[in-house]
């Protein structure tokens, strides 16, 4: 179970949190989706999300915060975007 809070997010089973930024309907497949970014490449959403991507290339000096993409059909795109509708 996922909680979703203004300024981060907990994994209700593990205790582990996040902070993070949301944002809403900006994939370039122009489908519905919520996407969460960790605020720095210092907050890890790896410990709250199973499904965490990050491209980060520290031999290449680029360096990416982590960000989970939800879309229809992930399990908590319902609650994510109930929760940015509401705020």
């Amino acid at each position: 179970m996922i909680k979703f809070n203004k300024h981060f997010v907990t994994n209700k089973k593990t205790g582990a949190k996040c902070r993070v930024h949301y944002s809403l309907d900006n994939h370039i497949s122009g489908k519905p989706c919520v996407t969460l970014y960790a605020k720095t490449c210092l907050d890890k959403l790896t410990p709250v999300f199973a499904d965490t991507e990050n491209n980060m290339d520290t031999m290449a000096d680029y360096f990416e915060s982590d960000r989970v993409r939800m879309f229809e059909d992930h399990p908590h795109y319902k609650a994510a975007r109930d929760f940015l509708t509401k705020a």
